[in-house]
Formats: structure tokens, sequence, C-alpha cells
């Protein structure tokens, strides 16, 4: 069985992927699109989540990770890099609303989800 992975904004996606695509990979194969400036090579922080649920089910954050989110200021444990977490089971993330696409999405607060 393959992992499910969940996409918590206003245009919500949810589906099954293969395991150990990053979080990013998975997003591109769910058709989400998740901000990635750096092309996904861990140099800015614009594909930054936050992990909801199934953090155990992500890969070990790395020295690489781990420095770009201290420099940000982004040190709970749950903010992880969609271009460097990797999915090993089920994970539900939110995607911080000052990454959507267009100012004033996700202001009303709903959820949705869609299946794939």
């Amino acid at each position: 069985m393959m992992p499910r992975v969940t996409f918590l904004h206003p245009d919500g996606k949810s589906g099954e992927v293969p395991s150990d695509l990053s979080l990013l990979e998975a997003a591109e194969k769910l058709g989400f699109p998740l901000n990635h400036d750096c092309g996904g090579n861990a140099s800015c922080t614009t594909c930054r989540v936050d992990v909801i649920a199934g953090a155990e089910n992500l890969s070990d954050i790395d020295f690489d990770e781990q420095d770009l989110l201290d420099r940000e200021a982004l040190t709970e444990p749950y903010h992880r890099l969609g271009c460097q977490a990797r999915v090993r089971g089920d994970v539900i993330v939110q995607v911080p609303e000052e990454k959507w696409g267009e100012p004033g999405i996700g202001k009303s607060g709903e959820m949705k989800i869609s299946q794939k």
C-alpha cells in the first residue's frame, strides 16, 4: 500500500504516492503547486510546510535542512522543507498561508480536500 499525503490549503489535495518521494515531488504528482523558488535545492524556505500528523512517517531532518530552518527562525519540530522531507508513510501537512499562490487566498479558513 502506498502512503497517503494530504496538503491542507484552500484547494486541498490528498492522494497516494510512491514511498520515498519528497513532499515537493508528492505535491507535483498530486497536481498541487507547492512553491519552491530554489528549484528544490534546499536553499530557500518557500516549500516549507507544517506537519500536522505523521511526522514519524517522514525522513529524519538532515543538517542542511535544519541549518536553513534555523536561519529562518523556524525551529519548531513540525516545520519541514517539502524538498527535503521524504515520505515513508501517511502524512498530513499544512501549507502556511503566506506561501499560497495569490494574496488573500485561504483567509476564509475553509479546508477542502480533493481525493486522487
